[in-house]
């Protein structure tokens, strides 16, 4: 199976066997999720790691498969074939899942007012 992180920027892969994968990437997104103490905080820790360990497959691996194990709980259950995160896409409807016409704000009122 390979797992395909694009973030926009940058794009990074690995490929591993789907069995035992889900519980370890949801085992290693629940542990920095702890340390973190937000879905935001764990991502954002996960995408650092990607940008600043790039030639580190083992870092890379661990950054991967959090993202896979956030995405599996959060978003969609991942099966068995090749997947790619488009996080550019994704990341915004986690931030402001009703998006922008139903964003709140101080000036609602007179935020679509012409």
């Amino acid at each position: 199976m390979k797992i395909t992180v694009d973030g926009g920027s940058f794009k990074v892969s690995i490929d591993t066997e789907f069995e035992g994968l889900l519980a370890e990437a949801t085992a290693v997104f629940n542990e920095t999720l702890v340390q973190a103490k937000s879905n935001d905080k764990a991502i954002l820790r996960f995408l650092q790691i990607i940008l600043e360990h790039r030639d580190s497959d083992d870092a890379i691996g661990y950054a991967v498969l959090g993202l896979l194990g956030w995405y599996n709980t959060a978003i969609n259950p991942v099966t068995d074939n090749d997947i790619e995160l488009n996080l550019p896409k994704i990341v915004p409807h986690l931030l402001n899942p009703a998006g922008d016409i139903n964003a709140t704000s101080d000036n609602d009122k007179t935020t679509f007012k012409h």
